[in-house]
Parts: C-alpha cells; sequence; structure tokens
C-alpha cells in the first residue's frame, strides 16, 4: 500500500504534529500550578519522535512525487532538531514561570518551529524548502518575542521579524528566478538543467539565494539582526534560536548549494569564502568587545556560523567525492556538537538572570564558584569546548574542519580558522576568570536550581565530554549521511 508506506516516512513528523495537539488540549484544562506538567508531555514525546527516527532510517527514498526525501542524512538532521527541542523544553519551564510566560504557549511554538526544521531537512523541491523555512522561521519570530511584557524582547522579535520577512523574499525571489531558467523546482532537476554552465541570469539566481539563505544563518555582512533579537528573547529560547534555526538554515544550504547548484560549485565557492573569513572573523572581533555575556554569546554564534561554513567550501573545493564528503559531515558534526554546548551556555546565563533587571554582564559571573559550583564548573567546561581545548566535542568539531579544509586544499583557510580560535580564547576564557578569580557582587543575582534545568545541564556537560572523547559513533552515523548526497 503505497500512501501507507508514504505516510510511515512521514512518522517523526507526525508525531511531532500529534504533540502539538495534545500539548494545546493539555494546556486548555491544566490548572496554573499544574503547568509544569507539560514538560514532561513535550519531552516524552519529543523522545517518541525521536524513536520514529529509528523507524525511518535507512529509507533513503524520495515519496510524494518527488516533493519529500527521506535520506540518512535528513533523519540525522532531524535527530539533531530533536535533541535541541528536548534540551530547550527542559531548560526553559524555571526561567519562564519566573516571568509570567505561558508555557503551553511555548511549547506549542516551540514543537512547530522542530516541524519546519524537520521539512526542511527532507525537501527536495524548492516549494517544499521555502514552506518548511517560513514553518521554522515564522515561530522564530514569535518565541523572541514571547515576552509581551519586555520591551527588549518586543524589538528583537520586531527587528527578527522584518528582517527576517525581507530575507524570504529575497530568497523566494532567487526560487522563482532558478525556476524560470530550470524549468523545474526539484532539487535533483535543477542539478541537472544547470550542467555546469554558468549564465548571466543563474548568476542572479544564484545571487539572490545566498543573501536569502546565508541571512537565516546570521553569516556577516548579513547579521545585524542576531544580537538584538538574541539579547532580546528570553534566554533559554536565546539558546534555542542560536542553535535551532541554524541547524534548519544549514540544511537549506545544503539542499540548495551542495544538491542543486552542485555542478556551478566552482562559481559559488569564492563567495562562500568571502563570507566565512569575514563572518568569523567580524563575529569574534566583536564578541571581544562585549562585556555582556549574553550578547557576546551572541557574537560567538556568528563566528561559529563561519567555522561551520568553512565545511561547505571545502566541499565545495574537494578534489574527489571523498574530500567532499568529508566537507559534509564536518558540517553536520559541527552542528550537532555546537547545539549541545551552545544551549546549555545559554541556560546557565539564564540562571543566573531569575532577576528580569539582570542582563547577563561579566559581573553576574564574578564568584560563582564560590556560591554555585555545579554551575560554574558546568560553564567552565562549557567555555572551554566552545574555546575549542580537549577533550571537548568543541576541539572535535574544530579539528574535523581544519582536517576538511587541509585536505580540499584549503591550507590558508586552515590557518584563519585557528588564528581565530585563538582570538576567541580570550572571551570564553575571560568568563572561567571571573567565575574563580573573582569576589562575587555584594548583592549577587538568585541562581536557579530547577530539577528539570539541572537534569539539561547535566546530560549536555555530559555530551560535551563524551562526544569529544568517543566521536567515534557519531562519526559513522555521518559517513552515512553525508554518503546519501554522493
Amino acid at each position: 500500500m503505497p500512501m501507507i508506506d508514504d505516510l510511515v516516512t512521514l512518522l517523526p513528523e507526525l508525531v511531532l504534529t500529534v504533540l502539538v495537539l495534545v500539548v494545546i488540549t493539555v494546556d486548555l484544562f491544566l490548572p496554573r500550578s499544574s503547568k509544569w506538567l507539560l514538560t514532561p508531555l513535550t519531552v516524552g514525546g519529543l523522545l517518541l519522535a525521536g524513536a520514529a527516527l529509528f523507524v525511518v532510517w535507512g529509507t533513503n527514498d524520495t515519496v510524494y512525487s518527488g516533493f519529500y526525501v527521506v535520506d540518512d542524512l535528513s533523519v540525522f538532521i532531524k535527530g539533531a532538531t530533536i535533541v535541541t527541542g528536548i534540551l530547550s523544553a527542559l531548560f526553559a519551564p524555571a526561567y519562564l514561570i519566573a516571568r509570567r510566560i505561558p508555557l503551553g504557549e511555548f511549547y506549542t511554538i516551540l514543537i512547530s518551529a522542530l516541524i519546519g526544521m524537520c521539512v526542511l531537512a527532507s525537501s527536495a523541491d524548492l516549494i517544499t524548502l521555502f514552506l518548511g523555512l517560513e514553518l521554522m522561521t515564522m515561530p522564530s519570530y514569535l518565541l523572541t518575542g514571547l515576552h509581551k511584557t519586555d520591551r527588549y524582547s518586543n524589538e528583537g522579535g520586531l527587528k527578527y521579524f522584518l528582517l527576517g520577512s525581507f530575507a524570504s523574499a529575497i530568497l523566494l525571489f532567487g526560487t522563482a528566478w532558478t525556476y524560470g531558467l530550470t524549468g523545474t523546482t526539484s532539487i535533483a532537476g535543477i542539478a541537472e538543467a544547470v550542467g555546469g554552465e554558468m549564465s548571466a541570469g543563474m548568476l542572479v539566481a544564484i545571487g539572490f539565494l545566498t543573501v536569502g539563505a546565508t541571512f537565516k544563518i546570521a553569516a556577516v555582512p548579513f547579521h545585524y539582526w542576531t544580537p538584538d533579537a538574541y539579547q532580546g528573547a528570553p534566554t533559554p529560547i536565546t539558546g534555542f534560536l542560536s542553535v535551532g534555526p541554524k541547524i534548519g538554515a544549514f540544511a537549506l544550504l545544503i539542499r540548495i548549494f551542495v544538491e542543486a547548484l552542485a555542478p556551478l560549485r566552482a562559481d559559488w565557492l569564492g563567495v562562500f569564502l568571502v563570507l566565512t573569513v569575514l563572518t568569523m572573523t567580524v563575529g569574534n572581533i566583536v564578541a571581544l568587545t562585549q562585556t555582556n555575556v549574553k550578547r557576546m554569546l551572541a557574537y560567538s554564534s556568528i563566528a561559529h556560523t563561519g567555522y561551520i561554513m568553512a565545511g561547505i567550501a571545502a566541499y565545495a573545493n574537494a578534489p574527489d567525492a571523498e574530500t567532499a564528503a568529508l566537507g559534509i559531515q564536518s558540517v553536520l558534526f559541527y552542528l550537532f556538537g555546537y547545539a549541545v554546548m551552545n544551549i546549555a551556555a545559554f541556560a546557565v546565563v539564564g540562571m543566573l538572570q531569575r532577576d528580569t533587571s539582570r542582563f547577563g554582564g561579566l559581573n553576574s559571573f564574578a564568584g560563582l564558584a564560590s556560591r554555585a559550583p555545579w554551575q560554574a564548573a558546568a560553564m567552565a567546561v562549557l567555555m572551554l569546548s566552545l574555546t575549542g581545548i580537549p577533550p571537548t566535542v568543541g576541539f572535535f568539531a574544530k579539528y574535523f574542519v581544519l582536517i576538511a579544509t587541509v585536505q580540499s586544499g584549503l591550507v590558508w583557510l586552515a590557518v584563519v580558522i585557528v588564528l581565530n580560535a585563538a582570538l576567541a580564547a580570550f572571551y570564553y576564557l575571560r568568563v572561567i576568570v571571573y567565575m574563580y578569580m573573582r569576589d562575587p557582587e555584594p548583592d549577587p543575582a538568585p541562581i536557579d536550581t530547577s530539577p528539570f534545568g539541572s537534569v539539561a545541564l547535566a546530560i549536555s556537560v555530559a555530551g560535551v565530554i563524551a562526544l569529544g572523547i568517543f566521536p567515534a559513533a557519531v562519526l559513522r552515523l555521518l559517513e552515512v549521511s553525508a554518503a546519501s548526497l554522493f
């Protein structure tokens, strides 16, 4: 029965869709004092969606008349998406409840964004790709402005919405231009139609697609929305925004540039190299000047976007299929590792911001080791991982990208990555210095010690260390995932 088989390939998305309806319904009947029950309900549903990934792993088939593909690459990206959703669902409750932000609304919007990310991962057509992108970004706008009584949240949400709408329009225009030139919106069809020959019209189309797509990953110079949106959003939500939409946006980049525009990779490589160097360098330099940890992490997320883009550049410059696959594997591994460590780093910042007048300045971390040794130790591990110091996942992620760039012949880019990592070490290690070598403030902010947040933080720190010491299991999945592209 073909229809039933097609529905099975959508099992993770169907589970998430049902979960949205269940959360909305249960939220209607729960008294205010019992809203915390939405957290185990949401996490349980996300775990069920994660289990559904094992059902569709290995399918490697295109369904629904070529609009949707369920390959190992898409399944891996969906797995990273669900992990991000679980951590966000665990980190957020205490912070949101303290600010009277409705949990039901948050979980509904969060799961909707996850569905959009899953659709992006499996898109085999530009139309499906755009639908998935909007299903991811629309909830992201809402999440940014979810704290309705906070003017910073309202400002960040409005800026994100306005600039994001322009970027979506530009991307859609590039999609329409591509269709006009190739006569198809199918990703495989576009790759066949362009045939490796660059025309003036296709150059314009690639320009629009590049601007629209790189805005979504916050690459320089399309990053101006990021600091205000990240600072304005409730801090645990900022953690999700810094990694979740980035995963979806890189899925978009892979589908468009690595698949649809693969025959023209020699033509768009130069632009990607310039954007890669600018993104990591500008992000790190501006982060150096920040005394607000939340804003510092926002700019550092821009720098990490540059590191991940280096993997795509390595793919484009690769001399053979094996090296090209290595570039894509480095992108996927970095995305997964970065998601785990960065969302937890923002969560620790949120634990020090229960008072709405505190905005995460470095002084908030002064003497943290003496009054909250567990949170200080966790933050230290996360800062070391973001710096790229072994034996954390951050070190191996950067190492993997360096190997990919060197083997593809971009040795100079590897040098730029190393120099930027050294630059970033200053502002990451500065947080550790404040926690362990400074006296606490006279009236320090209270620290959130909710059981959900503590469990999520322990899982994140354990994952950061385990992925750094034992990356082999994930690497085997990456080999299979990347192979589905070639």
